[in-house]
């Protein structure tokens, strides 16, 4: 993984100034905007992923972006439907506690069982989203990203990349925003934007390594065969001399 090409692949494009200025634009506009960015990313993932020179993606056919990042949305939404059916349905035993005592022990008891659970699927989701963002950017379609075996193997088989490309993504949104907070706030759009260019490109960097084949091993050199020495003792005596 090419952590360092993830920074600076942005600005080797001919037109990252405009592509720049478009995408931290269309972060400030709501939905519309959040579904142009995932569409954006998810043809950033394919170009990656496809050895692309230049893999920025053009600021062209907004209606498959618009398409492919609400597809990408309901994918998450999904994958993340149980933590809200069941933050939602703890709300009951919250409410019905009132202020007796053995109720609010009830309630504090389904709590803390909630927030563990609540932790612990997070924490799935978190590290599972690289392998949903690459299973789905394969094809499109939505059933791709429901496979869900398939993309809990792909993720704990490239569990080390995820990790190294959620703490190397921390790192760039902390930069971007220090960097924009330097900028009176004028700059943090732009600068948060190209921090979600880079982590797409991580991403992408993890669907690259995955796809490539494996190297056959090397053809070992026959092993040359090995003269076989008699055993000491059993050399033939000489043959005796006729005229002797």
């Amino acid at each position: 993984m090419d952590i360092g090409k993830s920074f600076t692949y942005v600005f080797e494009d001919k037109k990252w100034i405009e592509k720049i200025l478009i995408g931290g634009l269309l972060m400030l506009v709501p939905i519309l905007g959040l579904l142009l960015l995932y569409g954006y990313g998810v043809q950033l993932v394919r170009n990656v992923r496809s050895h692309k020179p230049e893999p920025l993606p053009e600021w062209d056919d907004w209606g498959t972006k618009i398409v492919e990042g609400l597809k990408l949305v309901v994918v998450l939404f999904i994958w993340s439907l149980p933590l809200i059916v069941l933050g939602f349905l703890m709300s009951f035993p919250l409410a019905l506690a009132g202020n007796s005592d053995s109720g609010s022990s009830i309630a504090s008891l389904f709590s803390v069982c909630f927030s563990c659970f609540a932790f612990l699927y997070g924490l799935v989701i978190w590290l599972a989203t690289p392998g949903i963002i690459i299973k789905f950017a394969e094809t499109g379609e939505l059933a791709e990203g429901f496979k869900f075996g398939d993309i809990l193997d792909f993720t704990k088989k490239h569990l080390g990349q995820i990790i190294i490309v959620a703490l190397v993504s921390w790192v760039v949104y902390m930069i971007a925003g220090l960097i924009g907070a330097v900028l009176c706030l004028v700059g943090l759009v732009f600068t948060m934007f190209w921090a979600t260019l880079v982590q797409f490109h991580l991403v992408g960097q993890i669907g690259l390594e995955a796809a490539a084949p494996a190297r056959p091993l090397e053809s070992l050199p026959a092993e040359e065969p090995v003269e076989k020495l008699p055993a000491k003792g059993s050399e033939e005596a000489p043959a005796e001399d006729d005229n002797a």
